[in-house]
């Protein structure tokens, strides 16, 4: 078992200091009442001191300490209340509130030997003073309540009582303090978590989206500046410098979508995949077949980048003529097919490119799997299929 302490908010531990003072209050109240019947209660001396130390030990609760230090905070309480005890000083509810700090600053076990220690050495006590009081009742005329055996039975079933019930309060007490503080962790947890898959989907959509047109926008940027050097190409150098402002619009456009897409409720699918596909198709020839049923608007923006990336990695490495991208529902699933001609690749040594990372990532996040079937000079084919159970 653990021996750490129970963690105690700052809260919790300065109700427990004011419940501390309002018993001691009690304390100094009942004991000078007392004093005035029975003059054996404790002298004033020894109430004023005991008062005070325990006054003192309640401004701190060290449940951040040692394990040594802990027993050692509790055993010097035990030993004050023993020692009232002894002195006849009447101390009310502070030996229930000295179980519940046990159990709080201690590992079980110690809780419960403290707990035991200090309720035997209270009934030895009680049974050492039982003839005298018995006397004083005999005194007084009550001889009817004069049965030792059956006064030393009622108090050792009251005092074991008040300490099982005690002791079960102060680890129920402990345990529900454990679970709050480990109820904070794993907030914590979950917010570190939520970051970093935030992190993550801006590094894909920062990607997904503005990766091919910057990298567009670079090489015309590029044969700008080499048109400039040269005196006869004025006509090809307005069409990149054309081009390039072009892909400069589109980059912000991309990022604003990518920015509000979440929010807003415009975004629809079908549209901006022929949108995508219109601006490819000088590259090579798509071929899209989209039978979807209506979708969140969340999860139709990551399909739609899901076959952006691909397309585009289609542009950018397979050298392709035709591409086939179908969208559409079967078994329960969403199935998205993304088929081109083009030279393919070795699946076990090209596979791990950020593009087809990133689509693997999106599918599982949405309960899906990506399956890449691609070989030399035979095409490639992406295949993602997701829940519908999930994607609802």
């Amino acid at each position: 078992m653990s021996h750490t302490a129970v963690p105690i908010s700052p809260k919790v531990r300065k109700i427990m200091r004011w419940v501390e003072w309002v018993i001691l209050i009690q304390c100094v109240i009942d004991n000078v009442m007392g004093a005035q019947i029975d003059p054996r209660f404790g002298q004033p001396w020894q109430l004023a001191l005991f008062v005070g130390m325990v006054a003192a030990l309640s401004l701190r609760f060290p449940n951040q300490a040692s394990l040594q230090q802990r027993r050692l905070y509790v055993a010097l309480e035990m030993t004050l209340l023993i020692i009232a005890q002894f002195s006849r000083i009447s101390f009310s509810s502070l030996f229930e509130l000295f179980i519940i700090k046990a159990c709080l600053l201690l590992p079980m076990s110690d809780a419960i030997i403290a707990t035991v220690a200090t309720t035997s050495i209270r009934i030895m006590q009680f049974t050492w003073g039982l003839p005298t009081a018995i006397e004083e009742v005999q005194l007084r005329g009550l001889d009817f309540y004069l049965n030792p055996q059956r006064i030393l039975i009622n108090t050792l079933t009251t005092a074991i009582t008040v300490a099982v019930f005690v002791v079960t309060m102060g680890f129920l007490f402990a345990s529900e303090q454990r679970n709050r503080y480990r109820a904070q962790i794993l907030t914590q947890e979950v917010e570190s978590l939520a970051t970093q898959l935030e992190r993550s989907r801006i590094a894909r959509d920062i990607h997904d989206s503005l990766g091919h047109s910057l990298t567009t926008l670079d090489v015309q940027l590029a044969l700008a500046q080499r048109y400039s050097q040269a005196t006869n190409n004025s006509t090809k150098l307005q069409q990149t410098l054309e081009t390039a402002q072009q892909l400069t619009v589109q980059c912000l456009t991309e990022v604003r979508q990518s920015l509000q897409t979440m929010r807003e409720s415009n975004f629809e699918l079908n549209t901006a995949l022929h949108t995508l596909a219109e601006q490819l198709r000088s590259s090579f020839t798509i071929n899209l077949d989209i039978k979807l049923p209506p979708l969140p608007q969340q999860l139709s923006y990551q399909l739609y980048l899901m076959a952006k990336e691909g397309l585009i990695n289609v542009q950018k490495h397979a050298y392709a003529t035709q591409t086939h991208l179908s969208m559409l529902t079967a078994d329960h699933q969403l199935v998205v097919t993304l088929h081109d001609n083009g030279c393919g690749f070795d699946i076990g040594t090209q596979s791990s490119g950020y593009g087809l990372q990133g689509i693997k990532e999106r599918s599982q996040l949405l309960g899906g799997q990506l399956i890449i079937n691609s070989g030399h000079q035979q095409g490639t084919t992406l295949l993602i299929t997701i829940p519908l159970t999930t994607a609802a």
